[in-house]
Formats: structure tokens, C-alpha cells, sequence
């Protein structure tokens, strides 16, 4: 069978795109590889325990897995917003988000004022009491004026008390729910499973992970589909140290709080965590004494994959995690105390990590499935589209800036999304990526209020994705342009290498080569690399690296009718606005 990798977007609500997708794809297709952010990050830990499932049968032909994926699309249709379960100190915000999210247009204002005085009767009956004394007041003493001024002065106190209860909400509520109205676990405001419950769920009845009796135990790991040859990875933002981490943790720096995980997770996944953590954290000044090492590699369950990565700001919480803060010192004066951390979305790093699982030269097909908006004097009625070539970073849509709002949105999402956005324009990268656009105003994103209709309208625009990517993608091609993508680039970088390599420092004519820095110079760092080791190898190696790149620039040289320009601007090679080099990770190795 095939074999390909898969990444999907973040979009929150928009997720209910994926499950018809990757049955489609799991038709053709074994997954290897799955990844995403936020909501994708959701939809690739289903897509990797479905397959487990599939990969662990006999025949390694159960679809079973995949057939529930598909089912969940229908459940998402009548039961997405149950999933949302508010704390009860912040379920009157929850109610009037939702009442303005819900509105028909032009009926937002009064939407939300109702859910408001519904949620908070207190301001308003206060305001409605000052203004029943001033008219009584009015009436009795017969003057205008002092109506007037009863309603202002209601006006006066109800606003004073709303903006009490907002800053009660802003600077207490929010702040104890770790910057989100909903924890993810069921609530008292809620009448099922929240939206952790249901995953954590959904993970291990997909992959079989369920016990004779029905009852699902130990989540699934992993390890569990690493020996499945199977991986899965997702992005999440650590706030408080200000980076991305990708997903699952390689590196074992990380502490969680027992209390504070059973306020997020399903007792069994904490218990798992409990039993799986190789030690407890050693007293800190002002960190909890419940503190148990995160497992990372094998022991790391798939479920804090997907739930790192949607703790989407002000809606869902951040999961928080200790480490040590080497910076600093505690009260005894000893280096590195605890310092908490906050773990929210994503989407915030990369929504559309499509650099996950990327290779020079790939062996197999790196699907990518992009969530965009829709605009029909730009796109008419075409909601699927997987292009046949580039689009050139220049050719980017022109979205006007209407007001403040748009402002301030265009500069967070410009500075989150630009390179995922660049990064699949690409040669290489365009063809394999198929685009679902929605409507913003009634689709995805944060409309949690989404009909069932709307909802199964867009579970079909990701079949029709899916099997676009199965029917339409040619695999050889797609290398074939991968190809004429990277080796110009890669010919530029040797041809710089070769350069610097047989340089002097630039202005020190008496200074030492690469090749002399190698092999000749004693290092002051790493120096239990041996000099027979650093002449034997690591030269030769640079050398041969160098030969290569003066090669090129000889080649190059004797072209005198500069063809190489004109076959770039012939379209015999893909224009691509790209360059080679080394990039942090978004986490470090284990041993590094």
C-alpha cells in the first residue's frame, strides 16, 4: 500500500472539516506520518490511532478506526458546542460570547445585551432600582430635571458595576483558569463530556485500545504507535518562556502538577502520567509539592498532544508544566528554581506546521490540508481547490483594512502565519497542499453556534479534499519538481561554501582558512574531537564539499551567455523564493 504523511491546519471549530478527509486518504493511503496544530493537531491524533488499529490487525486491513472517524463527523454535528463547558465563575462570559457569536447580522448589539443581563442581573437591577427612586422622585415633586438625573445616575451605576464584573472576570477569573473559559474537562455547566473527555475517548476507541468489558484503560502512548511505525507531532507555545515546542516532548525538563492535570485531564490519563513519571521534583521555593517529571519519548500519551496544542487564548485553558529557571536562584541561593509555565495553542507558533516531517528529497508524499477564507468575487463558487502549480509570494490575495479590528488582526496574524504561509507557496510544496475555504462569518473558527447543516457541509468539502489529493496528486511529478526546486538552491549554497571555505577572514589577509581552522587550529571548545579525527575526516570532508561548489561556479562561469538566467526566467526551473539553512527546532533532541 501507498504510504503518506499528513499535516492539517489549526482552525478551531473548523476541524470538522478532517474526519471525512482522512478517511479518503486512508483509503489509498497508509499514514505514517500525521501532524498539525490546534485543531489539526486533534484530527492527526485520531488519524494516527485509527491507523494503529488498522496496522495492529492481522491482515492490516481493519478500517474499523477510520469508520469511526467518519461517524464522528455526524456526532460533531449535534453535539460541537456540548463539548465547550465553561467553569462556573466564567459561564455568564461563556453565555454572552456565545449569544454574539449566535446573532443573526445586525442583531449582535441586542444578542448581547440580552445574554448579559441575563448572565449578570445584578448591574441591572441596581440601575433599574435607582431609576424607579428618581421617577418616583420626578413624579412626586413634579420636576423634569430630577428624572433626567435619576437616569443618568442609573445609567451611571449599572455601568459601574458591569465594568466591576469584567474587571472581577479579566484580572481574578480568567487568570485562575489559566487564561480560558472552558478547562476541556467536563463542568457543572455541562451535561456530557467536555472536549479533553471526548478526545482522550475517541483516541482509544479509534485505535482499539478498549478492554474486554468495554472499558478504556491506559491511554494510548506514543510508543504504542512508534511500534506501529507510526508518528505523530504537533506544535504548542510555551507563553512563559516565549518559544514554540514541538510536540510530543523529547526532553525531560518538564514537571507537572497532579492537582493542577486532574483540573485538565481524565483520571486515567493523569494516573498513566503518575505511574509513567521517572521521579518527583525536588523542593523549590513557591512550587507545589505534588510535582512528578513529565514522561516524554514512549511514555508521552497521545492525548497531551492534541491538548497542548488547542488551548486556543480565552477559550480553552492553557496547560501548565514547571521547569527549572537556571537564570535564577532560589532562596537558599541554589541555581535553576521551579518556575511555572503556561502551554497554549499552537497555532500561536505554526497553524500550519507543513515543515513537519520535511525532507530534501522525499520518499514519500507530505500531504497538507489548509483552511482559508472565502471570497467569492476572488474564488466564485470553488471551496476545494488543490493547485497544479506555485503561487508566487507577490501573487498573495490583497485583503483590505477596514478598521481597527482588521488592524489589529491583520498584525497578529501576520506575525504568526507568514512563513507557514510563504513556506507553502513553494515549489515542491504548492501541489501537494489542498485548500478548503469558509466562509468566516458563519463557518469555523470560533462560530461554536455552527447548525447542524453547516456543519455537514463542511465534513463533505473535506471528503472532496481528500479525494482530490488521491485522484489528482502524481507522486513522480511532484519529485520531479521537488528536485529542480532544491538542487539550484542547494548548487547556490555549495557555491557560497566554496567561498568562504577558501577565504581568509574578510580584511585579515593573515588570517587562517576554513580548512586551517579545521584541521590545524587548537579549539578551545570541543576539544576531545582528535586531531587525527579533524585531518582525517572532518577536513577531507569540508574539502570535498568546497570541490563541489567551485564545480559549480566553474560550470557557471563558462556559460558567457548567462542561459542559466534565461532557462529561470523561461520557466524551465521553478522560481522559488527560498534559501538553505540551519533552523532552530522547535525542541531539542534527546542527549543533545
Amino acid at each position: 500500500m501507498r504510504e503518506c504523511d499528513l499535516i492539517m491546519k489549526g482552525g478551531i471549530t473548523s476541524g470538522v472539516v478532517y474526519p471525512f478527509a482522512i478517511v479518503e486518504l486512508a483509503k489509498a493511503y497508509r499514514l505514517r506520518s500525521v501532524g498539525g496544530a490546534s485543531a489539526g493537531a486533534i484530527a492527526a491524533v485520531l488519524a494516527a490511532a485509527a491507523e494503529h488499529r488498522r496496522q495492529a490487525s492481522p491482515g492490516q486491513d481493519d478500517m474499523t478506526g477510520f469508520d469511526l472517524i467518519g461517524e464522528m463527523a455526524h456526532e460533531l454535528a449535534t453535539d460541537l458546542q456540548a463539548l465547550f463547558q465553561p467553569v462556573p465563575a466564567l459561564k455568564g462570559p461563556f453565555a454572552v460570547m456565545m449569544a454574539a457569536l449566535g446573532a443573526a447580522p445586525g442583531r449582535t448589539v441586542a444578542a448581547v445585551a440580552r445574554a448579559a443581563v441575563a448572565a449578570s442581573p445584578a448591574p441591572f437591577l441596581a440601575g433599574g432600582a435607582v431609576a424607579l427612586v428618581a421617577l418616583a422622585a420626578a413624579f412626586q415633586e413634579g420636576g423634569v430635571w430630577i428624572a433626567v438625573f435619576g437616569a443618568l445616575s442609573a445609567a451611571a451605576v449599572t455601568a459601574a458595576l458591569l465594568a466591576l464584573t469584567l474587571w472581577r472576570v479579566v484580572k481574578v477569573d480568567l487568570p485562575a483558569n489559566d487564561f480560558g473559559i472552558c478547562p476541556g474537562i467536563a463542568t457543572r455547566a455541562g451535561t456530557g463530556p467536555g472536549l479533553t473527555d471526548w478526545i482522550a475517548d475517541k483516541i482509544d476507541v479509534a485505535a482499539g485500545n478498549v478492554g474486554a468489558d468495554g472499558a478504556l484503560g491506559a491511554p494510548l502512548t506514543i510508543g504504542d504507535l512508534a511500534a506501529r511505525g507510526i508518528e505523530v507531532a504537533a506544535m504548542t507555545t510555551d507563553l512563559s518562556s516565549q518559544r514554540p515546542y514541538q510536540l510530543p516532548l523529547r526532553t525531560s525538563i518538564h514537571y507537572f502538577s497532579v492537582a493542577e492535570f486532574r483540573r485538565l485531564f481524565p483520571a486515567r490519563v493523569v494516573d498513566h502520567l503518575i505511574g509513567a513519571a521517572p521521579g518527583r521534583a525536588l523542593p523549590s521555593a513557591g512550587a507545589p509539592d505534588d510535582l512528578h517529571q513529565l514522561p516524554n519519548g514512549d511514555a508521552f500519551p497521545v492525548v497531551l498532544c492534541a491538548r497542548m496544542s488547542l488551548s486556543f487564548p480565552g477559550l480553552i485553558s492553557a496547560v501548565p508544566l514547571w521547569r527549572q529557571d537556571f537564570g535564577l536562584k532560589d532562596a537558599e541561593g541554589l541555581a535553576g528554581p521551579l518556575r511555572r509555565c503556561l502551554f497554549s495553542d499552537g497555532g500561536i507558533s505554526s497553524n500550519f506546521p507543513i515543515h513537519f516531517f520535511d525532507a530534501l528529497l522525499p520518499t514519500r508524499p507530505t500531504f497538507g490540508i489548509s483552511l482559508t477564507s472565502w471570497d467569492q468575487a476572488r474564488h466564485g463558487t470553488e471551496r476545494v481547490c488543490l493547485s497544479d502549480s506555485p503561487v508566487q509570494s507577490t501573487a498573495l490575495a490583497v485583503r483590505p483594512i477596514a478598521g481597527l479590528g482588521a488592524f489589529v488582526s491583520a498584525i497578529l496574524n501576520t506575525a504568526k502565519d507568514w512563513q507557514d504561509t510563504l513556506q507553502s507557496k513553494l515549489p515542491g510544496y504548492a501541489e501537494r497542499i489542498v485548500e478548503v475555504r469558509l466562509d468566516d462569518a458563519r463557518e469555523g473558527g470560533m462560530n461554536l453556534a455552527m447548525d447542524a447543516a453547516t456543519i455537514e457541509t463542511l465534513a463533505q468539502y473535506g471528503r472532496l479534499a481528500g479525494k482530490r489529493l488521491v485522484e489528482e496528486f502524481d507522486f513522480d511529478e511532484h519529485r520531479w519538481r521537488r528536485a529542480l526546486s532544491l538542487l539550484p538552491n542547494l548548487e547556490g549554497s555549495l557555491m557560497a561554501m566554496a567561498r568562504a571555505h577558501d577565504a581568509r577572514p574578510a580584511g585579515d589577509e593573515t588570517g587562517l582558512r576554513y580548512a586551517e581552522v579545521l584541521t590545524d587550529r587548537a579549539p578551545a571548545r570541543y576539544k576531545g574531537n582528535s586531531e587525527a579525527w579533524r585531518r582525517g575526516v572532518l577536513g577531507p570532508f569540508a574539502e570535498r564539499l568546497a570541490e563541489l561548489g567551485r564545480a559549480a561556479a566553474a560550470a557557471q562561469a563558462l556559460d558567457a551567455s548567462d542561459n542559466h538566467r534565461r532557462t529561470v526566467q523561461a520557466g524551465k526551473l521553478p522560481r522559488a523564493d527560498a534559501s538553505l539553512r540551519i533552523t532552530a527546532d522547535a525542541d531539542r533532541r534527546p542527549g543533545d
